[in-house]
């Protein structure tokens, strides 16, 4: 029994460091802030800022206390400033500079000039507001703020949306702020000029890119601003409200953009896929109409303007619609298999709608009319052929079928031989 509790007692000791560094993670060590304030200003009068910055970065994760102390952010903006500062005089040196990891101090620098700002301008227990550090955060908003711009350009140009993103994001955030430009945050609508526009459209294109579809949106205001680029921007704004399945934004936005660039192939054809689903041929047609008002001759806007007008049971201005196709590409095989389509839809209406019998006096009059449909249906099948013979899904069976009810036995026959 004494052998055990000595054993015991001596794993106990063993474990004792593993603890010990368990419970210091567990409980950090309580904030003190003097310490922390004289190991910063140690470093920073040794010009050691990246020492300096880790010491800020590892209490402001740990220590709420320090996270909300304006000052010690003051010194975390001050280290980042003077860090981005060394990789510049590296350039006048000769030396290679550190472009990404320059950037890098810029954007921090941002965030923590904005953070000292904010904690600089709370009211103190009188409730007065003694800003102590605008002057060092002025510096930084305007010296910095071309950088920031430039770092999002530099990450932009290396197909690094996700990176450029923030830099894009932290330039807008501040274009009205009250250092920068003395007036009070205005939203992103409001006219700007060239260049900041210029940013938006990349922050909304880095956003779409980095799947940041929430974003997409938050910059879309601004962005579509620039007239060049606007029907892609409005595009990405649609596609962007779908992957956040807000469906009556997303068709509300394909609708806009239709509006305003009827001829952008991703508004057209995406609003005509979603009504033709729904189904809402009405609405399909009314698309196509409004694109044949501005290219008539369009052999694409035609043909699926008959192939609407057929699936809408409106045969006659179908086949008017696809004798306009075949004017415009006469060798338009898919244009003649679909006007043969409607002959042969009319004829199968037709001979339903007749009670065809031997010896009726109104018999040759409805055969006539009958092979009347089947023979134009047959040319226009064979006129497919003759233009794309290898497709023969376009015409094989309806040529079958008119051969066979016209009695072209001979035709018939070869037809099978050739394609059993």
């Amino acid at each position: 029994m004494k052998t055990m509790t000595t054993r015991g007692l001596a794993v106990v000791w063993m474990l004792l460091p593993t603890l010990t560094v368990l419970a210091q993670e567990t409980n950090p060590e309580p904030f003190v802030r003097k310490r922390l304030l004289k190991e910063v200003k140690a470093q920073n009068k040794a010009e050691h800022y990246d020492k300096s910055a880790d010491l800020l970065r590892t209490a402001f994760s740990q220590y709420s206390e320090a996270a909300n102390d304006a000052e010690l952010v003051n010194y975390a903006l001050t280290a980042q400033m003077e860090l981005a500062k060394q990789q510049s005089r590296a350039i006048f040196l000769g030396q290679k500079p550190d472009t990404a990891r320059y950037f890098g101090h810029v954007l921090e620098a941002y965030r923590y000039a904005l953070r000292t700002d904010s904690l600089d301008r709370l009211p103190d227990e009188k409730d007065r507001v003694r800003p102590k550090y605008t002057s060092n955060v002025s510096t930084a908003l305007t010296d910095l703020r071309n950088n920031l711009r430039s770092g999002g350009k530099f990450f932009y140009k290396h197909r690094d949306f996700e990176r450029a993103l923030p830099y894009f994001e932290t330039y807008l955030q501040t274009l009205s702020h009250p250092l920068v430009l003395n007036e009070k945050l205005t939203d992103l609508a409001v006219p700007l000029d060239a260049d900041s526009i210029e940013i938006a459209r990349l922050a909304m294109i880095s956003a779409f890119s980095a799947q940041k579809y929430d974003k997409v949106l938050k910059f879309q205001p601004l962005a579509t601003q620039d007239t060049v680029q606007r029907a892609l921007l409005l595009e990405l704004a649609a596609k962007s409200c779908r992957q956040l399945g807000s469906e009556l934004r997303y068709v509300q936005m394909l609708q806009q953009g239709f509006e305003q660039y009827p001829l952008h192939e991703y508004f057209y054809t995406t609003l005509l896929s979603y009504y033709n689903n729904e189904p809402d041929y009405h609405e399909s047609l009314a698309i196509l109409n409004r694109l044949l008002e501005l290219q008539p001759r369009n052999r694409k806007f035609l043909y699926l303007k008959g192939k609407m007008l057929q699936g809408l049971h409106q045969l006659e201005e179908a086949a008017q619609v696809f004798q306009e196709t075949i004017q415009v590409m006469p060798d338009d095989a898919e244009a003649h298999a679909s006007l043969a389509s409607v002959y042969l839809q009319q004829a199968h209406d037709y001979y339903n709608a007749t009670d065809l019998k031997i010896g009726d006096k109104n018999y040759a009059k409805h055969r006539r009319q009958l092979n009347d449909y089947y023979t134009r249906a047959m040319k226009a099948y064979e006129q497919a052929r003759s233009f794309n013979e290898h497709e023969t899904s376009l015409w094989l069976s309806g040529l079958r079928e008119t051969y066979y009810k016209l009695n072209k036995g001979k035709e018939l026959k070869a037809l099978e031989r050739k394609y059993k």
